[in-house]
């Protein structure tokens, strides 16, 4: 009996005793595409959700660039990029080519950066999470 309750610890409990991100302590994103910012008089780019447990800023911070990205990443504090960051987008026809090289960009290059970055289409929301 010791030996089954033995095994069924070690199927339960995490392998690598390593905790999960969980989105609501991390960095929360949506992708805003230039042509929908521009008829709403508002800047495109990666609209980052304040949180307070995210660095202050002046304004709610909208990220255009890699550097940016990476800027606004590696100032949080290490528990906030433990838990990653979590960037919804819309249908992929609505951004342009520079956009969408852009979000290819932080895509593969993220982990280099030691950056845990998590993707979802928001019609796939909220099981459709791509960890990249």
């Amino acid at each position: 009996m010791k030996k089954i309750i033995l095994i069924l610890l070690i199927l339960v409990l995490p392998s690598n005793g390593v905790a999960q991100p969980i989105r609501e302590k991390g960095i929360s994103m949506h992708m805003l595409p230039q042509r929908v910012a521009k008829i709403d008089g508002r800047p495109w780019g990666f609209w980052v959700t304040y949180a307070n447990y995210l660095q202050p800023e002046e304004r709610q911070p909208v990220l255009q660039s890699f550097e940016e990205f990476v800027s606004y990443v590696k100032k949080q504090t290490s528990e906030v990029q433990t838990n990653g960051v979590w960037i919804v987008t819309t249908h992929p026809d609505a951004y342009s080519k520079e956009e969408t090289e852009l979000l290819e960009t932080i895509k593969k290059t993220s982990k280099d950066e030691g950056i845990i970055l998590f993707v979802c289409r928001g019609s796939k929301l909220p099981d459709g999470w791509e960890l990249f």
